[in-house]
């Protein structure tokens, strides 16, 4: 019998398969992207799943028993739903090349940013976005943000929030200061705009709060 450390772990195999993988993909990126998409994966190979929506994060990545895990919020958009696979991809790249050289890089510092504008740069093309998206995704590849969600042009022009929030035809940062409005069920004042978030305060209790510049909020007349 052998002792337990001699024992060998079964070996993972990646459960998504090319064919599962497009099947997944073809109601939920541009079709033009797919082929894309499809050579990443048969590069590095990743388990994919479409998840339930998540209010912490639009995507996010895993490696867990020398395998990698992505998985992406059903309730993104098109648009959205790439970049954040291309964002999620990106994750799993940097973790290949710190295990070849041991090394420990910050989640979403130079090599991940490098990374992500690398991978995406195939992708931004008109076939594959609108002239209106494309234009602003160029400049946030730039120097890409940790989450889309920190950049407030690139959600307003990916729609981020516009599938699974009431959006009334505002957003926070456009409404001008003192306006009284409603967010979340809650009555705020607004203060002031800030890079990403705005100032705003409670009318119930008073106290100041900074809110993602983003956010759709409904206006009180």
């Amino acid at each position: 019998m052998l002792f337990g450390f001699l024992k060998k772990k079964p070996v993972s195999t990646v459960q998504t398969s090319t064919v599962k993988l497009e099947n997944l993909l073809s109601a939920k990126i541009p079709e033009s992207a797919i082929p894309y998409v499809l050579r990443l994966w048969a590069e590095h190979p990743f388990n994919f799943a479409i998840s339930r929506s998540r209010k912490t994060c639009l995507g996010n990545y895993r490696f867990k028993d020398n395998q990698h895990y992505i998985s992406v919020n059903t309730d993104s958009n098109c648009y959205s739903f790439l970049v954040t696979l291309i964002h999620e991809i990106a994750h799993q790249h940097v973790t290949l090349k710190a295990r070849l050289f041991r090394s420990r890089p910050a989640p979403h510092g130079i090599e991940w940013k490098t990374t992500f504008s690398q991978l995406m740069s195939p992708l931004l093309t008109t076939e594959v976005f609108p002239d209106e998206i494309l234009k602003v995704l160029k400049r946030h590849m730039i120097n890409p943000a940790a989450s889309s969600t920190k950049d407030p042009e690139l959600v307003k022009v990916l729609g981020i929030l516009d599938e699974n929030e009431d959006v009334e035809g505002f957003v926070l940062s456009e409404i001008p200061t003192g306006k009284i409005f409603v967010f979340k069920n809650k009555k705020y004042k607004k203060i002031e705009n800030r890079r990403t978030r705005t100032l705003v305060e409670c009318q119930s209790s008073k106290k100041k709060y900074t809110i993602a510049s983003y956010a759709p909020i409904q206006i009180i007349d």
